[in-house]
């Protein structure tokens, strides 16, 4: 438990690319397939520690022997082939990973010399929602109404470290919560000022908003965090690009 304001600070990292079909049927793929997919699941595959390999979209010898080992450890049949159990299971697993804060380290003794400032990352200047923007905010906002909660507030600054992230995830060709530009969420907001109780991410990968929003709502963890009592504040960052077509990025804080 950490002492002082900030109590109680934690984050549900969880990301998804959103698939450009809608149903549920019955599908799998495997070695030689290509596209967001697969970019997709390597991303998530990576971040839980089955695969080591580059994040390309194709399916080679490294995805099959990741997809293969993440089968064998949640018992599903190893074919090495991503089919909807398995699928559905990467799904989970990535929704419920969490990454908590790191400890603030202690403050080191004062340089002999006071080094050069670097210089911060510059910002859009403008803080007025775009109408994908807009048309993001109001879907979550309509989905907390239904369950009795507060709409959330616009916040200038996250909207734009969103906007950043989502433009950093294409200029750099990655897809995760770990910016090699800016670190983590934690990392990002307190570089630019940004001060909260509780903070969280949500990123994705689509080619419109509606598709990606309704893939949110269908995951667990990206749910929480839209419908979570603890965030007050949103930031949204959607920018043209990435091998979806859009890259999205929800940036929540509780003030």
């Amino acid at each position: 438990m950490l002492q002082g304001k900030k109590k109680h600070v934690w984050i549900i990292l969880i990301c998804i690319a959103l698939f450009c079909s809608s149903t549920t049927t019955a599908f799998a793929y495997g070695k030689g397939a290509k596209g967001p997919d697969v970019y997709a699941v390597q991303g998530m595959l990576k971040s839980l520690g089955y695969y080591s390999g580059p994040i390309t979209g194709y399916y080679g010898n490294q995805t099959l022997q990741g997809v293969k080992a993440f089968q064998s450890r949640y018992g599903l049949p190893a074919t090495g082939n991503v089919d909807d159990q398995t699928l559905q299971s990467i799904l989970w697993a990535y929704g419920n990973l969490k990454i908590a804060k790191k400890p603030t380290p202690p403050t080191p003794a004062p340089p002999p010399a006071a080094p050069k400032p670097t210089p911060k990352p510059q910002v859009p200047s403008t803080t007025e929602l775009t109408v994908e923007e807009q048309q993001m905010l109001d879907l979550v906002n309509k989905e907390r109404a239904a369950v009795g909660l507060s709409p959330f507030a616009v916040d200038p600054a996250l909207t734009k470290t969103a906007r950043l992230k989502s433009q950093d995830m294409v200029d750099n060709n990655y897809f995760s919560h770990d910016s090699p530009t800016y670190g983590s969420p934690f990392d990002m907001m307190e570089k630019f000022g940004i001060t909260y109780n509780a903070a969280g991410e949500n990123i994705a990968c689509n080619q419109s908003v509606q598709a990606a929003h309704e893939a949110l709502m269908n995951s667990p963890g990206h749910k929480a965090n839209i419908l979570s009592k603890d965030y007050t504040h949103i930031g949204i960052g959607i920018v043209n690009g990435g091998p979806c077509g859009k890259m999205f990025t929800q940036q929540f804080i509780g003030k």
